[in-house]
Parts: C-alpha cells; sequence; structure tokens
C-alpha cells in the first residue's frame, strides 16, 4: 500500500531498484543527469522581501520535487519510465542511445512533476484515510475494495511526449531569468491541442452552448488527460513565477518629464518633426497617466473624433473636459469598438493634460492630418500604421533618460530604465499608485474604468456607436473627469 505502483507492471522488463513491479517512495529519484530548473530563494526579487522572509519551501525540503513520496500512486496516475517509453517508442530503450538516455531522464522529471501536483501533507492524509478505508473494507470482508488499476494501453494517453518536449523547452535562456518561465512553455501544450483538433476525430460530439463562446467540445488531445493537467500544475510548482512587473511612473517622475519637455515646447529653433516628438511624448504622459491606460490602449487615441468633440468639451456648462476617444479592435471585443473618455484639462497637481493634447493635434493639423490614430508610425513600404509598444517606448525611455541626468534625486542613475520602465504597464501602474495616495473613491476608479467593464464582459453591454456612446457620456461628464481631476 505504501508503494508506487506501476499500472503496466504486467508488461515491465523491471530495474535493478525496482520491488516486484512497484516502487518504494524514496527509491524514486530523481535523474542525476536532471537539470531541469528549480525555484529557488536566489530567484526571488530581494528587495521586495523583508529580511528573514526569504526562506522556500525547497529549502525547508531538500528534497522536494527530487522524490516521490509513499502514497503518490493514490493520487495521481502512474507508469514507470520503461512503460511510458515504451508506450512512447514501442520499444525499449537501448543501452547505448543518448537520445534514449535524454528521453528516460525527461519521463523521470515529468512523472515527479506529477506526483508533486499534491503536497506532502495531502498525500500523507490521503494515504492515512486509505489505509483506514482498507481496514474497514477487511472488517466486512469486502474482498475488492478498489477497482483494478491497469493495464493501461499500450500508447502515449497522457501525453508523455509533449511533457517531454515541455521541459526540454524549460532549459533554454530566459530574459529576466536564467530559463523561460512557465508560462512560455505552456505553449509547446497548444501546438500539440491545436494540431489534434484538425485532425478526424480530434474532436468528438460538442454540447449547446449560447453565443460564439459557449458550449463545451469533447477532445481526443492526450494534453487534456487527467495525468497531463497534474503534470502542468506540478512543473509550475516546481519552475514558479520570476515576476518583475514594469515599474510605476511616481507624479514627481512624471511632472520632471513634463517640465523637460515644456523648457524643449519653448525653443523657438526646433524643427517641425523635433516639435511633433515633443507634443506627442507629451500627450503620451498626460493621456496614459491621466485615463491610467495600458500601453495596448494608448495606440487607439484617435484624432479624428477628438476633433470632431473637442469643442464639447471646452464648451459643457458644468465642466470643461478633454474627450480623449479610443478606437479600434480591444482584446476579448469582437470588430471594430469605440470608448470615449473625458479627462480633466488640469488635474490638481498641475498636470496640463488638454494643453499637451492640443499641441499634438495642432501639429498634426498643421501637417494636414486630421484622422486616425495620434501615434503613428510608417512601414518600410511607406504605409502609416499605428505604433506599437516598442514604439512608443523609444518616447518613453529617451525622456526618462533626461529626467535621470536633469534630476538624479527624482530618478536616481542605479535604475536600469529600457529594463524596468514601459507605457506597457508604467504608466497605469503610477497613475493607480498616486490615486490611492490621493484617496481616490472607488466609485470613481471604477467610474474611470467602466468602459473596461464592457470589454471584460466579453460585449455583454449592447454595442452603441458613436453619437450614443458620446452623449452617454456626456451625461456623466461630471463623474468621469473626477479621476484624472485628482491626480
Amino acid at each position: 500500500m505504501s508503494g508506487i505502483l506501476c499500472a503496466n507492471y504486467g508488461h515491465s522488463r523491471g530495474t535493478e531498484r525496482e520491488c516486484k513491479g512497484a516502487w518504494h517512495g524514496k527509491c524514486y529519484v530523481q535523474s542525476e543527469h536532471d537539470k531541469f530548473p528549480v525555484m529557488t530563494a536566489s530567484d526571488l526579487e530581494t528587495d521586495l522581501v523583508a529580511p528573514g522572509e526569504l526562506e522556500t519551501e525547497l529549502e525547508v525540503d531538500p528534497l522536494r520535487f527530487r522524490t516521490a513520496r509513499d502514497g503518490d500512486h493514490l493520487m495521481s496516475p502512474f507508469q514507470c519510465d520503461s512503460c511510458a517509453f515504451l508506450n512512447m517508442q514501442k520499444r525499449y530503450p537501448y543501452s547505448k542511445s543518448r537520445k534514449d538516455a535524454l528521453l528516460l531522464v525527461c519521463i523521470r522529471r515529468v512523472n515527479l512533476d506529477s506526483l508533486w501536483s499534491r503536497e506532502p501533507e495531502t498525500v500523507k492524509k490521503n494515504l492515512g484515510e486509505a489505509g483506514r478505508y482498507l481496514s474497514t473494507c477487511t472488517l466486512l470482508g469486502v474482498d475488492t475494495p478498489f477497482p483494478p488499476r491497469g493495464p493501461f494501453p499500450l500508447a502515449d494517453d497522457f501525453g508523455y511526449k509533449v511533457a517531454c518536449a515541455l521541459v526540454i523547452r524549460s532549459l533554454a535562456k530566459g530574459r529576466n531569468s536564467a530559463n523561460v518561465q512557465f508560462n512560455s512553455i505552456r505553449k509547446v501544450r497548444s501546438v500539440m491541442s491545436n494540431f489534434v483538433h484538425t485532425t478526424p476525430g480530434g474532436t468528438g460530439l460538442s454540447t449547446v452552448g449560447i453565443g460564439e463562446s459557449g458550449g463545451h467540445t469533447f477532445t481526443s488531445s492526450p494534453t487534456n488527460s487527467w495525468w497531463f493537467r497534474r503534470f502542468l500544475l506540478g512543473c509550475h510548482k516546481r519552475m514558479g513565477d520570476v515576476w518583475i512587473p514594469d515599474r510605476a511612473l511616481t507624479i514627481d517622475e512624471l511632472h520632471a518629464c513634463l517640465k523637460i519637455l515644456e523648457e524643449k515646447w519653448g525653443t523657438s529653433k526646433l524643427e517641425f518633426q523635433e516639435r511633433l516628438e515633443v507634443a506627442l511624448t507629451g500627450a503620451m504622459l498626460v493621456s496614459g497617466f491621466a485615463a491610467a491606460l495600458r500601453g495596448e490602449e494608448l495606440p487607439q487615441i484617435d484624432i479624428g473624433f477628438m476633433r470632431k468633440h473637442w469643442s464639447e468639451g471646452e464648451d459643457h456648462p458644468r465642466q470643461k473636459h478633454v474627450p480623449l476617444v479610443l478606437v479600434g479592435r480591444f482584446k476579448k471585443m469582437v470588430g471594430e469598438k469605440l470608448y470615449f473618455q473625458p479627462l480633466a484639462e488640469v488635474s490638481r497637481s498641475g498636470m496640463q493634460t488638454k494643453t499637451w493634447l492640443k499641441r499634438a493635434l495642432g501639429c498634426y493639423e498643421q501637417a494636414k492630418v486630421f484622422s486616425g490614430p495620434m501615434f503613428r508610425t510608417v512601414s518600410k513600404k511607406g504605409l502609416t500604421k499605428k505604433a506599437t509598444i516598442g514604439d512608443l517606448d523609444t518616447l518613453f525611455h529617451d525622456i526618462l533618460r533626461q529626467v535621470q541626468i536633469r534630476f538624479p534625486s527624482i530618478l536616481p542613475s542605479h535604475v536600469k530604465i529600457d529594463d524596468e520602465y514601459s507605457v506597457r504597464r508604467s504608466l497605469r501602474r503610477g497613475s493607480t499608485s498616486e490615486a490611492q495616495n490621493q484617496q481616490v473613491p472607488k466609485e470613481v476608479i471604477e467610474a474611470n474604468n467602466r468602459w473596461r467593464k464592457h470589454m471584460r464582459s466579453r460585449n455583454v453591454v449592447p454595442s452603441m456607436d458613436m453619437v450614443e456612446r458620446y452623449s452617454d457620456a456626456k451625461a456623466t461628464v461630471m463623474a468621469l473627469v473626477r479621476y484624472s481631476q485628482m491626480l
């Protein structure tokens, strides 16, 4: 009862460590050639952890992820290395084959990962309950307390091939850590799953669902097996996540950026292209910070619709505002969408939102550009297209480097700007942090993010055209402007 029984023990050739077709937990250990990554304390950001709190489960238990436990076989399907190899290759491994040796190392690794999908205490308690259950069955004279264990079919129904390829992928070099992250390697699973679903018999009957995203489909992909899901969970636990979020842009850094840009704008010798770049950098900073926009949302700001409703914002009887308009395709939304977000002309801290956006529109008007995306670039073929996050990061990093030189007390020289800042999240994180500092009420923050709720609801709210959306926004402009006004 305490061993790890191989369900295919009937056709297993066995190894010198096996005990009558079964493994003891302490005998089933990782290969000495196993170099697959395991999260340790040294992989974490020590600056974010208080002294003495950097102890991890791996350091408490040196055998974590490295050996099986008695009772693992009662919680996760298990096939020994030889059987898994036979299921994959339809033969036993050759003793002198390096490829076969590597595959066996991978099989041992993925098996241990599947077993470690459950914590030691959970396995221990389950094993204890199983023992009590057997004792009860013996008392009652029940001869078959558990259903038969196998054997499993002679086929890779568990998904060992994909699992082994996935852990090999984990050895690749990462950007923010020694190895790639789990979220990158799990894409290997998607490749197989998508391919299987294109084959005859890859998908079975589908249940009736509501809408395009509703319903369920039966699939024959091995990557959806019970064992594979256990493996993925254990693999994720072993690898962990090295998360390096974009550094938040502080309100002081923002105003330092705007101060430098204001000085440049006042220079009379600027060429038109330089003046446009200054205006766009300022517009990017104030719109991203005032509306708490993500990097992928900034390129959706539209010149034409802002020009169309600019005077209505200036002439509003109760709250003058800047009509920020986003147009395009948004994540989890179908088709082109348009969202209106009124912003305060000037924030509490003195951020001149209207000034910088008006300067950007004025530069485009001078170049006779009256519609399209505010942030744009020209392709190699000479075509104008929306700017990417990378394009905006170039402007963002450039002005931050100038702040670092001019105002080292605000942005110290040791900060790695290119690595730590990005319009992807820095402006939004800075905005929400400042909102907390200014004690902006929760309902005001939710009002500012209301259009994102439409996106997250998968368009449950009926789509509206521009007139309806703008009319709707004008009716609540007093509430919508409060967020940017309080920053």
